[in-house]
């Protein structure tokens, strides 16, 4: 991965980045002091002195967001329930970092930047083949890891006084060998259980809801029978491709986008390279002769260069990526031809040409075609304004929606009975913002502008009891089956009160009974959760548990004990490493607290869009 990265900076992209962020290193081993961005916003976590802005804090948040979105796709929909627990565990985060950096002050511990420097210098992934410190890598990581040189530094600055204040302290806190086999025991401990599923939408109604019925139900739940208001509407939608439709483009516009744009229409030819690097120029001379005389160049690279044949492979590049000094001579060499050894500021390269990919140009004819579809949806957008408030204008002097679209060359479309509940029609908003015969201003559109004539109201109203009768019979089917089930599930748990078997029980009420395999308390069945699975494992009673799990009513017993799960050493270790990682977890965070019982601390977790 580094002779990867240390190749990539023959490219001027790489150049670029490195140029750009060269000069912030010096923050780091000259010239310190940061900027406190959060300096003018409101602070929403303080320990003492020490504060969080709400900006800071909402930065924070969008980069775990974004970062979730990295590891699970850009499509990942951010709820409002998982959003507040990112913000929740910042929330402690930020505690935590304050108070360390409070109790840091308070006793006088400060880790400079000529540590912290020293750190970075000597750490491994940013050694470079000769194993000495390469800036080129140091920022390469930054980048690629999303840090600025600011937030790497501030992080292993913080890691090195939480060390100091907080892990060192708990480091050798293990958990017991008791402790350790008791909870082995436990989670080694196996049952069987015997359960039944009461699911309501199985339950069999044996009659038919009555007359009476359906007008007592009509009465006691009309709020339930009222058809909502509704629009009937004509919208004339002005996409912005229809816009680009009406818009002439010149030939000197085709031209100067054409040059503009070459690389969207002509592709260079590129060519596949190996390279050596030297130091010097007599080694780079020695290894040119050797290639004279027919050796290999990989074998010569590994002697000379001390380069692998993955440290030599440039891959495909085009001749704006290789070195001013060689880039001539490589694109004027035939394949298998070795160029050089040229000087740069590099050092003196060596490199052969392995392969050539031949260059493309776009038809003239497609590309002129692609130009004109994309300088007519530029000038469209551009043009939009103009061409909606034209429409305004028109509208205001008494043109129809009728006569507009006639003239544009569009057509209109109508909805009938459009609901102010349905949040998918695009148009729903803008119907329900106007009342009946007006014509809506321009509004924007996902493609575009539209303009939304109202053509009718129909006010809410109560439906009457005929058109309401199938929902009422809905209904009523869906209550009786519920207290069908809820008598079933209340027959089922007094006979397990009264001592009755599960099996002789089900059998009475023609329920099937289900068996588990023999499980430990971390398994589960029927899709119960792992609190409800611990309650039944723990159920000293032995008479039954009655879970919820979605529409469904579990109702579960322990049928016998089971052989234990045979734990091996390796199965111990875990427990004890995991035993022992929670009680250092439970000391530190006892440890931060104690520190911050010290301090000031608050948090305006109405700021944070959080329930104090």
């Amino acid at each position: 991965m580094i002779t990867k990265l240390r190749q990539a900076q023959d490219s001027w992209i790489a150049k670029l980045i490195f140029a750009l962020t060269a000069l912030s290193f010096m923050s780091l081993f000259g010239i310190s002091g940061y900027l406190n961005r959060a300096a003018a916003n409101p602070a929403v976590i303080k320990v003492n002195d020490n504060k969080i802005s709400l900006a800071e804090f909402n930065m924070q948040l969008e980069e775990q967001i974004r970062t979730a979105r990295r590891l699970f796709g850009d499509n990942l929909e951010i709820t409002d329930e998982m959003r507040n627990a990112m913000a929740s565990e910042l929330v402690q985060k930020n505690l935590s970092e304050l108070i360390t950096k409070e109790t840091a002050r308070k006793q006088h511990i400060y880790i400079g930047n000529n540590l912290i420097g020293n750190i970075i210098k000597f750490q491994p992934q940013f050694f470079n083949d000769n194993g000495q410190f390469d800036m080129y890598l140091f920022k390469n990581f930054l980048f690629s890891t999303n840090f600025t040189e600011q937030k790497y530094v501030e992080t292993l600055r913080n890691d090195l006084i939480k060390s100091f204040l907080i892990s060192n302290p708990v480091s050798n806190i293990k958990a017991s060998k008791v402790l350790t086999d008791l909870t082995a025991k436990a989670e080694g401990q196996r049952k069987i259980f015997k359960y039944i599923e009461i699911d309501p939408s199985t339950v069999k109604v044996d009659r038919s809801i009555t007359a009476e019925e359906i007008e007592q139900y009509y009465n006691d739940f009309g709020a339930e029978f009222i058809a909502p208001e509704t629009r009937d509407i004509t919208v004339l939608e002005l996409t912005f491709e229809d816009i680009a439709k009406q818009i002439k483009i010149s030939d000197e516009e085709i031209s100067e986008f054409y040059k503009n744009n070459i690389a969207r229409f002509e592709t260079p030819e590129t060519r596949q390279i190996s390279q050596m690097i030297f130091d010097d120029e007599e080694t780079a001379r020695k290894a040119s002769k050797e290639l004279s005389n027919g050796a290999d160049f990989y074998a010569t690279a590994q002697k000379f260069a001390n380069q692998t044949k993955e440290d030599t492979d440039l891959g495909f590049v085009a001749k704006d990526n290789l070195i001013a000094e060689i880039a001539d001579d490589v694109f004027a060499a035939k394949i298998g031809t070795v160029v050089g050894p040229v000087q740069s500021d590099l050092g003196w390269h060596i490199m052969k040409v392995q392969n050539i990919k031949s260059g493309s140009k776009t038809d003239p004819q497609v590309a002129r075609s692609q130009i004109i579809e994309a300088l007519s949806t530029e000038k469209a957008y551009e043009d939009a304004y103009e061409i909606t408030k034209d429409i305004d204008d028109k509208i205001g002097a008494g043109a129809t929606l009728e006569d507009i679209a006639k003239e544009l060359g569009i057509s209109l479309k109508t909805v009938k009975g459009l609901p102010g509940e349905d949040t998918e029609s695009p148009y729903t908003e803008t119907a329900y913002s106007y009342n009946q015969g007006e014509i809506s201003q321009a509004t924007e559109s996902d493609h575009g502008f539209m303009f939304v004539r109202i053509d009718n109201v129909t006010d809410s109203h109560q439906l009457d009891m005929a058109t309401a009768t199938p929902k009422i019979k809905q209904m009523w089917a869906e209550n009786e089956k519920s207290a069908i089930a809820q008598e079933i599930i209340n027959d089922v748990m007094n006979d397990l009160e009264s001592g009755d078997k599960i099996d002789e029980i089900a059998h009475r009420y023609h329920l099937k009974v289900n068996t588990t395999n023999a499980l430990t308390r971390s398994q589960n069945f029927a899709n119960l959760k792992q609190a409800q699975m611990l309650e039944l494992f723990n159920d000293k009673n032995n008479i039954g548990k009655q879970f919820s799990v979605g529409d469904k009513t579990i109702i579960a017993v322990i049928d016998s004990n089971a052989s234990p799960r045979e734990l091996s050493e390796q199965d111990m270790d875990i427990i004890n490493r995991r035993l022992s990682l929670d009680l250092r977890q439970e000391a530190s965070s006892q440890l931060i607290n104690s520190y911050g019982n010290k301090y000031d601390v608050r948090v305006k977790y109405r700021q944070l869009g959080l329930e104090d």
